[in-house]
């Protein structure tokens, strides 16, 4: 289903958009009640399903905030993980199921009809126009996902903003900043918690696979290890081990789902390539005398086949 009235932008047709018509909102109606062309996100907003179904995930939770914000008398304040996703922040749970706000403590506004609602006061500084739309700044975002979200969770989207080759120019900053957002707050509601995220941030953690794996790892009782130590490549160059611990001789990997297959990470090389090109990398590492042990993401929500790994490696539980 094309349209000329659906907004290039953003995906989406608003019957109360200026380039609406009666007829096309009529047409968008009477398909999304059919099942065929068009999708109702929310009151009065459509997308098509061809559209939709080209989306990621982070794409169409940003299409549900839009959506959201298109219906709404006065701008919301996105915020938590809805904000996140508008920053590019990732998460390590699943992506949002509702579009997170934040409203005054004295607001009437109610969680409902996939939308939640916290409420706390907010300085003006920490609400930044974003797109279009009023979002919390980055360093609030993070703050507030510290406060409420699984320790976990927080320490991926910290660390991706602790990273300046991850990060984005607007989400980049250090910990001194996060740690005096935190105290200049008001609010003592999981300060302890946000605290301890704070400090277990690392800026170096390469993606959230890894930040989960540090925590795994942490949570575990291993001893806390190095990330990204620098080896020579006798061929030219160098390698940079994920996570490391010398005083065992044991090198971590982590193996992402898309780490044979994303092109981001092939650069031009095959499937095939890539695996050889990783074997003759873990022969260079274990030549040097150093163990490797690798795991993917089914390791960590298993994390007893984690233990097995870096146990079975040498590596002790010291707690």
């Amino acid at each position: 289903m094309a349209d000329e009235s659906i907004d290039e932008h953003t995906g989406l047709y608003l019957s109360g958009g200026a380039a609406a018509t009666e007829s096309a909102g009529r047409q968008f109606r009477r398909e999304s009640q059919a099942g065929r062309s068009a999708l109702r996100l929310r009151r009065g907003v459509f997308t098509t399903i061809e559209y939709w179904a080209g989306l990621p995930p982070r794409q169409r939770h940003l299409a549900e905030v839009r959506a959201v914000v298109a219906t709404r008398t006065r701008d919301p304040l996105i915020s938590h993980q809805s904000a996140a996703v508008v920053w590019g922040i990732p998460l390590a749970d699943a992506w949002p199921s509702t579009v997170h706000v934040l409203a005054p403590p004295n607001s009437r506004a109610r969680s409902k009809n996939g939308v939640t609602v916290h409420r706390s006061d907010i300085p003006d500084r920490d609400v930044v126009e974003f797109d279009g739309m009023l979002v919390t700044s980055p360093a609030r975002t993070l703050i507030d996902l510290a406060r409420t979200v699984s320790f976990t969770t927080a320490v991926v989207a910290i660390d991706h903003a602790l990273n300046p080759r991850n990060a984005s120019p607007e989400v980049f900053l250090t910990a001194e900043v996060l740690s005096e957002k935190l105290h200049e707050s008001a609010s003592a509601r999981g300060a302890v918690r946000a605290d301890r995220a704070i400090g277990f941030g690392r800026p170096n953690a390469d993606n959230p696979g890894e930040s989960m794996s540090r925590v795994a790892i942490f949570e575990l009782g291993f001893p806390d290890p190095l990330l990204q130590t620098c080896h020579p490549n006798p061929r030219g160059g160098f390698y940079f081990t994920d996570f490391e611990w010398p005083a065992y001789r044991l090198i971590g990997e982590f193996d992402g789902k898309g780490k044979y297959v994303k092109d981001e990470y092939l650069r031009g090389l095959t499937p095939g390539e890539a695996v050889h090109r990783e074997k003759v990398r873990e022969d260079d590492l274990r030549a040097e005398g150093n163990r490797v042990a690798r795991w993917g993401p089914s390791d960590l929500r298993r994390r007893q086949s984690l233990l097995r790994i870096l146990t079975t490696a040498g590596l002790p539980v010291l707690r």
